[in-house]
């Protein structure tokens, strides 16, 4: 088609010249911001750093994992699982970091100071040590610190990651110093007894379910040697349950023993006439409380008195409970509460020679009458309310009468002592210690076992 006033090449050889762009101009373009768009510019000192407290927390980790893999595979997956992570992260933040792996290293941080929060409250909710909390001690506090700092710190280099890349040369000789000192921390951390002992509590486990070189306290006393054999399964949380005092046997003059002894010889008769639950029941004894591990089955009379059974002190009478290990009708005797009406808890009784009988009583204990038996739903040592017991229809008792434990019965001695509070010997029938939390559902279980509790 004709194009009026000229041709096709003429038309296009007047088109409008497309602007030139100046040279100054490109020269002028506003740089992108460091750490935006593909590339983050983390200055040499955040790198070190940061990777520095990842690494630490991961190498502490990773030294938990054979003691906790012994006693929990949970615990130990666990472990070992948090190893990594932080292991790797430090190593990217090194050579390739990256806003996301900031954000990837304070949340994993901050899951693992939450999960270590609720291990130390709580309990974990799965693992054989469900439910059942830990102690703190200087290993986890350590890892636990270096991830605070690594979550601090990543937000800070967040914000400013070029923060420390115009150091002059001795500035950052100076601070090389921080990150080998987190290093040397982590490091101490892995030595120390507290990560040797860790997944066990600090208590030695003997062949007999003895706490090694432990007295009934929890404490190493004289100069016995604690040996992180194996997990102690719960038992250094009876110990430290115990609301009372307790101390270490002392050895015994050769008169001094034999008059305990022959007070002792007095319970023989008590072995022979109660060798288990059916038999006691038979005799008119009942249940009081639940059986629990280390302590067992407490029965007793409910306010009557069979005199053959009463034991003589050395400050008068004691009336004996029975402790069997176990709620069946065949389950055996496996020690003694002795009650005493005398003295008092600033004034403890007299009851056997020598010093080794440590009394102890228990205050607002709320007492409930329960189906012929003995029922202390709300516990005790604690501050229970009148109000609270009566709504469980009990009777609160303000201060028990003085008690002590005594094991003679044999094949069930006390390795901790004869007068010991806890009974190693004495475990819930998976052969650990772990009990079942008091709740309000739990309140009359008749086994405090956590594998047993009905």
């Amino acid at each position: 088609m004709p194009i009026p006033g000229g041709t096709v090449t003429d038309v296009l050889d007047h088109r409008a010249p497309e602007p030139a762009v100046a040279p100054d101009a490109i020269a002028a373009a506003p740089a992108r911001p460091s750490g935006q768009g593909s590339t983050f510019a983390l200055s040499s000192p955040g790198r070190w750093l940061l990777a520095s407290l990842a690494a630490s927390a991961g190498a502490v980790h990773f030294a938990m994992v054979p003691s906790h893999m012994e006693s929990s595979t949970v615990e130990g997956v666990g472990f070992a699982v948090a190893g990594w992570i932080q292991i790797v992260t430090a190593l990217l933040l090194v050579v390739r970091p990256s806003r996301g792996l900031l954000r990837f290293a304070m949340a994993t941080s901050a899951v693992f100071v939450g999960v270590w929060a609720v291990s130390r409250t709580w309990g974990l909710p799965v693992g054989e040590h469900a439910g059942h909390p830990h102690d703190a001690s200087f290993v986890d506090l350590v890892a636990v610190g270096l991830e605070i700092a690594l979550i601090v710190l990543a937000g800070v280099w967040l914000s400013r990651p070029a923060w420390g890349s115009g150091w002059s040369r001795n500035a950052v000789v100076a601070w090389s110093v921080v990150p080998i000192a987190v290093v040397g921390l982590g490091t101490a951390a892995i030595a120390s007894p507290s990560a040797r002992n860790h997944a066990h509590g600090s208590h030695g486990v003997g062949a007999d379910g003895s706490a090694a070189g432990m007295a009934a306290d929890g404490h190493v006393h004289g100069g016995a040697t604690t040996v992180a054999a194996a997990d102690d399964k719960g038992l250094s949380k009876l110990h430290n349950g115990h609301q009372h005092s307790t101390a270490a046997e002392v050895d015994l003059d050769a008169a001094t023993q034999t008059a305990l002894s022959q007070q002792l010889n007095q319970f023989s008769a008590l072995v022979t006439r109660y060798p288990n639950i059916a038999a006691a029941e038979a005799a008119g004894y009942r249940r009081a409380g639940p059986f629990s591990p280390g302590l067992g089955t407490h029965y007793g009379l409910m306010g009557k008195r069979v005199p053959e059974d009463i034991i003589q002190g050395v400050d008068g009478p004691m009336t004996p409970m029975l402790i069997f290990d176990g709620l069946a009708p065949d389950a055996p005797l496996a020690g003694f509460m002795v009650t005493s009406m005398v003295g008092s808890a600033e004034n403890p009784p007299e009851g056997f020679v020598g010093p080794n009988d440590h009394w102890h009583t228990h205050s607002n204990v709320c007492i409930v009458f329960k189906d012929g038996v003995i029922e202390a739903p709300l516990g005790a040592d604690r501050t229970v309310s009148v109000s609270e017991c009566a709504a469980v229809r009990g009777r609160l008792i303000a201060v028990t009468t003085s008690m002590v434990h005594v094991w003679t019965v044999p094949g069930y001695e006390s390795p901790t002592g004869v007068f010991a509070e806890i009974n190693p010997k004495i475990t819930c029938p998976d052969g650990t210690y772990f009990a079942v939390k008091r709740t309000k559902e739990a309140n009359f279980n008749t086994n405090r076992c956590r594998n047993g509790a009905s």
